[in-house]
Parts: structure tokens; C-alpha cells; sequence
């Protein structure tokens, strides 16, 4: 049975005239990971599911922007789908404009090193600390340029005997990876501000 999700992608391709083949090829270059023809005709059939909430929000911003270019086109004449060739580079474009628009990129970004090889991630709810090799692809935290944020981070892992230090990395982070409160990554506020008020006392 067809549900919400399925129902939107094949509309949203149907009000486009868009196949689900020309959808695939379309998207090829845009999607963070290779779907196949198949694939996207059975989302658009019902007979499979998004295999990911990251998937299916990628696959509805390409659909937002295949109609933002149907809007803005002039002279407003419908856009030929199955022309690949003839509008996969305006679409990637427009995709990825819109993207840096609402999710603008940060090109320097300070990270919190544990180790060699280890970067600070998060807490569990145990309180034990989440590691990660990736400071680059959205895993490790990053903090934005103002170093403030991943100095106190630093200075609360050292108070749990976790050696820590800020690194400034020049890597390209969307501002939806960025954290921008010690809460976000599992520091209890109580813990934070008892943090501050002994560093006060100090």
C-alpha cells in the first residue's frame, strides 16, 4: 500500500511530466549516493520505500527545484524532462545555488581532536564520549569560525579527564552540520553551568 511519501514523489513527478527513468538520470549527479532506474520506479509505484529520511528529502528538494525551474523559465514554455543532456547541468546548478542559498557553506570550521586520529562527535547518554576518523563528511562536531563554542567543549572534556584541543580545519561544512550549542552534543546544562560558575569561583 502506497503511502504519503510515494504518493507526493509520484504526483510531484506526474504534475512535472516527468518519468520515473528521466527522474533517475536527472538526478544521478545531484544525489549523495547512486540510485538505480529500478529504484525510482518502484518509489514512484509504491512498491518500495524511501530507504532513508536523508534520501527522501533529497529526492524532494531535486523535486522543488525541477518546479522552480518550470516557474522561472521564460518564455514559460514546460521543460522537455526527457532531454537529459539538455537540462541536467541547469538543474545540478540551480540545485546546488538553492542549496548554498537556505544551507550556505562554511570553509573553515574548528573541531575538537581527541587523539591522532579521533575527533570529538558527542556524548552518550551515559556520558562516555563518541569518537569519530571523519572531521570532514558531517560526523565530527565543527563549530563555526569564532572559536569560542569549541573552547568551552574542550575545557569540559578536560574536566572529564578526556584530553582535548581545538584545531582550526579549512574543510567545507553545511551550516546544518554546524553545532552551535554545548547541549546539542550531550553536555547536561546543569553540568555546563556549574562549569562556569566553579571557573567564576576560580
Amino acid at each position: 500500500m502506497a503511502n504519503q511519501d510515494n504518493i507526493r514523489f509520484r504526483t510531484g513527478l506526474q504534475t512535472l511530466n516527468c518519468s520515473a527513468s528521466a527522474y533517475a538520470a536527472l538526478a544521478a549527479s545531484i544525489l549523495s549516493r547512486k540510485v538505480s532506474q529500478q529504484y525510482v520506479s518502484q518509489l514512484s509505484a509504491a512498491t518500495k520505500e524511501f530507504d532513508s529520511d536523508k534520501e527522501k528529502k533529497e529526492f524532494f528538494q531535486i523535486i522543488d527545484t525541477m518546479n522552480h525551474l518550470q516557474e522561472t523559465i521564460s518564455p514559460r514554455l514546460p521543460i522537455a524532462w526527457s532531454d537529459v543532456l539538455g537540462v541536467q547541468d541547469v538543474l545540478a546548478r540551480t540545485f546546488e545555488q538553492r542549496k548554498n542559498e537556505i544551507d550556505p557553506l562554511h570553509r573553515q570550521v574548528w573541531v575538537v581532536r581527541l587523539s591522532l586520529h579521533d575527533y570529538f562527535k558527542g556524548l552518550r547518554l551515559d556520558g562516555s564520549v563518541i569518537t569519530t576518523l571523519n572531521y570532514y563528511n558531517g560526523e565530527a562536531a565543527a563549530f563555526a569560525a569564532d572559536s569560542k563554542l569549541a573552547g568551552e567543549c574542550v575545557e569540559l572534556l578536560k574536566a572529564r579527564n578526556v584530553p582535548a584541543k581545538a584545531e582550526l580545519f579549512t574543510v567545507a561544512r553545511r551550516q546544518s552540520t554546524i553545532t552551535t550549542s554545548l547541549e546539542e552534543m550531550g553536555f547536561e546544562s546543569a553540568a555546563i553551568g556549574g562549569t562556569d560558575e566553579q571557573a567564576t569561583e576560580a
